[in-house]
């Protein structure tokens, strides 16, 4: 059992008063898991088809589904990047509000990408520029975008004041998920509890205040910026909205969802363990009524490859535009917002690389374009050459030689390379099933 800092209970009676007990409780009973289904593989529909496990409906994610606490990471859908495994109050911060479809959003706090994965399932016509400054989690966040073979989303690992002078008003919603004291994911254990102290809500809250303040130079005018936290802490929720709202000139949009209100700022909400299934949640929308005297950058100038279009061409129908950026080929849906300064992880989808006059195709083209390729081996769920694959291994395949796509239940999973009648698997080790 979780042991619980004692300034944290006193702080959280005092918010709850009568409702503190019913709190208190929920913090003992095992976290509640989800999925989010992604549709730029499978529709919703498709995915209950052929799904083998049992679902619950979220009802603020028309997507989203609630799950038993068994482990699915290794699951062929899971691989194929049919859904993702995602805390489900986290899913309603991108419900706060509605897309149109073609908008242009930064998420400036992205790793590791369920908000992300949301968001561009949501603004299929439009582009999210994801944000990571630390290295080793936009390496995940990285992992993640490719297994969902999302086209519509460049990956940036720099800080915020970099992005935002770039791309100065340039978005149509800016998303800050802000790195925060995490006081709504105690019950994840005590690990999470221990990183807790007394100061941390206050030293969080001017970090909060900051990337705000940074956000606001990238976001246009009459463009939405929503702000989220996991934590109860009024100086990182409240506090941190109100303190912007002094320098900037915003309107607090409504959320229109009966979750409890937020404190003195009852357009905003509070989402509580013991009222909804889910982890502890703050969620405000605000829209910008001004614009800043700020320039963006201008985009890099970027060429073509003919052996990547070559072999594009060879093995696959209606081929991706592809363009070079330092090492590799990419496909980029548009490559206007790729701007000068600013460090990217990803341009958008990896398509491979040029070797001694030889294309080598990477995992994320297979993943994101892989209902475009001549050779396709689709799978059902329960064939055990799923298994073999993901376990790295040949399998049988009628398939004629070159380069396809393994896939299951008509989601791409990975490629092969078939010659001279001999299977090659092409999917990357780091991801395989190496038990069985």
């Amino acid at each position: 059992m979780i042991e619980l800092p004692k300034p944290f209970l006193d702080n959280m009676q005092k918010l709850l008063k009568d409702d503190y007990k019913n709190f208190l409780s929920s913090l003992y009973k095992p976290e509640q898991k989800a999925i989010f289904v992604n549709n730029n593989k499978i529709s919703t529909a498709d995915f209950l088809s052929v799904v083998d496990f049992g679902l619950e409906k979220i009802p603020y994610e028309p997507a989203g589904f609630y799950i038993d606490n068994a482990k699915y990471g290794r699951h062929p859908l899971h691989h194929a990047g049919a859904f993702y495994i995602q805390e489900p109050s986290a899913m309603f911060t991108v419900n706060a509000t509605t897309f149109a479809g073609d908008e242009f959003v930064l998420d400036m706090c992205a790793a590791p990408g369920g908000k992300s994965i949301q968001i561009a399932n949501k603004v299929k016509n439009g582009l999210v520029v994801s944000n990571e400054i630390v290295l080793s989690r936009a390496k995940v966040l990285y992992s993640n975008i490719e297994r969902m073979g999302l086209k519509n989303v460049v990956i940036t690992c720099d800080s915020p004041q970099n992005v935002a002078n770039a791309y100065a008003n340039c978005f149509d919603v800016v998303l800050v998920d802000a790195p925060c004291s995490g006081e709504g994911m105690f019950r994840r254990g005590q690990e999470v509890v221990d990183s807790w102290n007394f100061n941390l809500p206050t030293l969080c809250a001017k970090r909060q205040l900051d990337i705000l303040n940074e956000a606001d130079k990238a976001l246009k005018q009459g463009g939405k910026l929503i702000y989220s936290t996991c934590t109860y802490e009024y100086v990182e929720n409240e506090g941190v909205i109100q303190n912007f709202l002094k320098s900037h000139n915003y309107k607090l949009i409504n959320i229109d969802y009966p979750f409890a209100r937020g404190i003195d700022l009852p357009q905003a909400v509070r989402l509580y363990p013991h009222q909804t299934k889910g982890e502890g949640q703050f969620v405000c929308v605000m829209q910008k009524l001004d614009q800043n005297n700020l320039f963006s950058q201008g985009a890099l100038k970027l060429s073509s490859s003919k052996t990547a279009d070559a072999f594009l061409k060879q093995t696959m129908s209606n081929p991706p535009i592809n363009y070079i950026y330092k090492d590799n080929i990419y496909y980029i849906k548009q490559p206007s917002a790729i701007k000068k300064g600013v460090n990217y992880l990803s341009v958008g989808v990896n398509l491979g690389r040029v070797e001694k006059d030889r294309f080598l195709p990477d995992h994320y083209l297979f993943s994101s374009f892989g209902n475009q390729f001549f050779n396709q081996l689709n799978l059902e769920l329960n064939d055990p050459r799923v298994k073999k694959y993901l376990l790295g291994e040949q399998i049988d395949s009628p398939i004629k030689d070159g380069f396809g796509v393994v896939k299951v239940c008509s989601c791409p999973l990975g490629g092969f390379k078939i010659a001279a009648g001999e299977f090659k698997n092409y999917y990357p080790k780091g991801l395989r099933n190496l038990k069985n």
